[in-house]
């Protein structure tokens, strides 16, 4: 009598796909702790970051053949990561001027969606005007701007867009410069992307703040008067956010993967920061503040 034959066992996943996504998971974690320290530039995170296509590609060639050509995927891989990162495609950038007058609204909504680059941001525009500066591109990039009127309320939204792969290449500097009204209230909404952001909001009058971060590293000053509630959601790198001195504030912090520090007169229960004359300020006097951290440090600070 024949002994039967045992069902073959199932086969093992393949040791490329076994193996690949540790060294993912690696290379993932070297760039965000290098962007978090300040190692890497604008310029060369905007370059890694536009890289994801090529990885994606190599990693599942090198799955489909088993790792048995990883070499050659990965000279292909590095050598087609360059085409990308240097030569790109799309135009080579241009200056655009923004200039939004106030019209006689006695109120302002602005939302910026940030693209690649350094941004500053700060309330001194032009007696009359919403919006005013310059927006310089980058390959692949355009600016879409769009003014509407509801009321009393004027309403700006300012949003990169991109065609095409927008990496940044030798001699390709993008930055934002802005300066917004101090004359209205504004509901501020910023959509970070990548590059180091500053916002010096000390002469602006805001009825709310959103700050939604992107890459890289973030300052933000707050006005030196309160009336308003703001969030910030944090993505990945440093990020300080300045109270003036004269501005009581309960802050409630939940951290992300990074370290917290909130520092001065702060009372502290659990994770909410309260300055000691919150609880008695009027309400045009004090704010509230939600930080939702991400990856990176979070300094809270008082400042002069």
């Amino acid at each position: 009598m024949s002994t039967p034959t045992p069902p073959s066992p199932s086969p093992a996943p393949s040791s490329a796909a076994r193996s690949a996504w540790p060294y993912l998971l690696i290379v993932a974690g070297v760039v965000l702790l290098a962007a978090n320290l300040g190692w890497l530039s604008v310029g060369l995170l905007g370059r890694l970051l536009s890289l994801w296509p090529v990885v994606l590609i190599a990693v599942g060639a090198d799955l489909l053949t088993g790792g048995r050509f990883r070499l050659q995927i990965a000279v292909v891989a590095v050598i087609a990561a360059a085409i990308w990162a240097f030569t790109g495609v799309g135009g080579t950038g241009e200056r655009v001027e923004v200039a939004h007058p106030l019209d006689g609204a006695r109120s302002g909504q602005v939302t910026l969606r940030l693209g690649v680059g350094d941004v500053t941001i700060d309330a001194d525009a032009p007696p009359g005007s919403l919006a005013d500066g310059t927006i310089d591109t980058g390959r692949g990039e355009t600016i879409s701007q769009r003014l509407t009127r509801s009321g009393d309320v004027a309403r700006l939204e300012i949003a990169s867009q991109t065609t095409g792969p927008a990496s940044m290449g030798p001699g390709d500097t993008r930055r934002w410069a802005l300066s917004l009204s101090r004359a209205v209230p504004l509901d501020l909404r910023v959509h970070a992307g990548v590059g180091r952001n500053t916002l010096d909001l000390r002469e602006a009058t805001l009825t709310a703040l959103s700050y939604a971060a992107g890459v890289g590293e973030t300052t933000v000053t707050l006005p030196e008067r309160g009336g308003y509630e703001g969030e910030f959601d944090l993505g990945v790198g440093a990020t300080t956010v300045r109270i003036p001195e004269g501005v009581e504030a309960r802050v409630t912090v939940r951290s992300g993967l990074g370290r917290v520090d909130v520092g001065g007169t702060f009372a502290r229960d659990d994770d909410v920061y309260t300055t000691p004359g919150y609880a008695s300020a009027a309400p045009d006097e004090r704010i509230e503040l939600t930080v939702r951290g991400g990856v990176g440090a979070v300094t809270v600070r008082r400042v002069r």
